[in-house]
């Protein structure tokens, strides 16, 4: 690995999208699925299909959604189609790629309640397994058309079964994705602060395999109550960092240093706070004395950990709050992601928006945020993907502005 900055081309920019979306259109998994849940796929997949729609309706408005659709369509299938999807990720000037299941913008989430809420309830646990399978060998097949450009990462429902869990990662790493999702939302089950759970964490240290979370899974709310959305907005970036103080305050960090952890679309603005407010919950002061011991099992504040192990993927809610916030995260904590195909993301105006959020930020600053971060955090090469970047990265002087 050679994540080096010199080597990167001197007049644009290397940039590594950490949000990007990939997934079959629904009917096309079956062939990905193991035999036996076959019969069980063609039963369920209408029904399935009909309620993403009807999940839809509850996030998107029908005229602004159809009406991005209508817009963007002829490149929407880049969401599966290997070749368009270079076209469009060159366009963009993206030079590699995080990918990440797709969610409900084309329906096309992975079968059986696999997709990026990952809930652990009111589903089959053997079948949510089974259609996170069907996804990971399908993103292995489309990742491996173009290695160099796309990090794959593979669902893992880790909650049911720490053993299988391990053997997924074992499979994902041997196939050359780079990371794994995992849920959010724990339910009834262990959450991650438990030592069962350490297998796994071992598995990816191991392996340099990246553990993600994405916004999106978030208990059920009734959006026709007042106000719902609103507190859907205000709670969906805890709920989707909640596994990241369950791991700092675990010690998940102090026992395996090298684990890395990405959350990923949370928006950046509340995490200095989050910081200090860990920080001095950690310090024990009067407060919270009285309840006993629960930091000894840490060597360091939980922000050094969060700085250690820990990074930001800020894609459809980067603007002027995550801008100014950068410095109090730490420059090389933060990286940037397109979001495609997804309706809030950058595409398919992305130079646009980079150069209205992205203007007066110094030159070296955004070397990290645009690429160099996730060279670190991904352990990519530099010298493979700089003649990439010299030939369609977003130029340097798109950001200067001019007095």
């Amino acid at each position: 690995m050679t994540s080096a900055t010199h080597s990167a081309p001197s007049d644009r920019y290397l940039v590594v999208s950490t949000d990007g979306h990939a997934g079959l259109l629904p009917e096309k998994y079956r062939d990905y699925l193991d035999p036996q849940y076959r019969e069980r796929f063609d039963a369920t997949i209408g029904a399935e299909i009909a309620a993403r729609v009807a999940r839809e309706k509850d996030f998107l408005i029908d005229e602004f959604n159809d009406k991005w659709r209508a817009g963007n369509n002829a490149k929407l299938a880049a969401a599966w189609d290997s070749d368009m999807r270079t076209e469009v990720i060159d366009a963009d000037g993206v030079t590699a790629e995080v990918l990440f299941p797709d969610g409900i913008t084309e329906r096309n989430a992975p079968p059986f309640g696999a997709g990026l809420g990952l809930r652990p309830y009111g589903v089959d646990p053997e079948l949510q397994w089974a259609g996170a399978r069907a996804h990971n060998r399908w993103i292995a097949e489309f990742c491996a058309a173009s290695p160099l450009r796309r990090i794959g990462l593979a669902i893992v429902p880790m909650l049911y079964d720490v053993d299988a869990a391990v053997r997924e990662v074992v499979w994902a790493h041997e196939h050359g994705l780079q990371g794994i999702l995992i849920p959010a939302l724990t339910g009834d089950h262990a959450p991650y602060n438990h030592p069962k759970y350490y297998p796994v964490w071992r598995a990816c240290e191991e392996r340099g395999m990246v553990v993600h979370n994405h916004s999106g899974p978030a208990p059920d709310y009734d959006f026709s109550l007042p106000g719902a959305m609103g507190v859907f907005l205000v709670e969906f970036a805890w709920w989707a960092a909640r596994p990241m103080w369950h791991l700092i305050f675990g010690g998940v960090f102090e026992l395996f240093p090298k684990l890395k952890y990405c959350l990923t679309e949370v928006s950046e603005f509340w995490v200095p706070h989050t910081l200090e407010l860990m920080d001095v919950r950690a310090s024990v002061k009067h407060t919270s004395g009285k309840l006993g011991d629960f930091r000894s099992n840490l060597s360091m504040k939980p922000s050094d950990y969060f700085r250690r192990n820990c990074w930001l993927s800020a894609s459809a809610l980067f603007d002027e709050g995550s801008t100014a916030v950068r410095h109090d995260i730490g420059m090389n904590r933060i990286m940037w992601g397109t979001d495609f195909p997804h309706p809030e993301g950058s595409w398919p105006r992305t130079r646009e928006k980079m150069k209205q959020y992205l203007t007066g930020i110094p030159e070296h600053e955004l070397t990290q945020l645009l690429g160099s971060n996730a060279l670190a955090c991904y352990d990519l090469d530099v010298s493979k993907l700089a003649p990439i970047a010299a030939r369609i990265g977003p130029e340097k002087s798109l950001f200067v502005e001019w007095s």
